[in-house]
């Protein structure tokens, strides 16, 4: 096999790293829960799984205490998408992961 053969089946059979990232959580307004993305759709997304963990476990931390009380500003069921809305798994651990996981009360 040549060359220019291996690389068209590695192209046709390689797992391909999605195009970018974002965080998606449901989030307490003072309206109810809305779903957000963060970036937002149609904005330019993160090009980093790891920078998206980061930003989603930050998140996470500052609105703990907000989400534990069920007050505006608390998030929920925080998680990194990829560009087609498809869960990524967390880079440390290969499993998928969910903030402040559970239904808001």
């Amino acid at each position: 096999m040549d060359i220019a053969e291996g690389m068209e089946i590695i192209k046709n059979g390689w797992v391909q790293k999605p195009a970018g990232f974002r965080v998606k959580f449901q989030e307490r307004t003072e309206d109810g829960i809305t779903e957000v993305y963060s970036p937002p759709i149609g904005k330019a997304s993160l090009k980093s799984d790891v920078t998206a963990w980061r930003y989603a476990w930050k998140l996470w931390q500052s609105t703990q205490k907000k989400a534990s009380n069920n007050e505006t500003g608390g998030m929920y069921n925080i998680t990194v998408v990829d560009e087609e809305d498809a869960p990524v798994r967390f880079y440390g651990s290969g499993e998928f992961k969910i903030y402040n996981q559970g239904t808001p009360a």
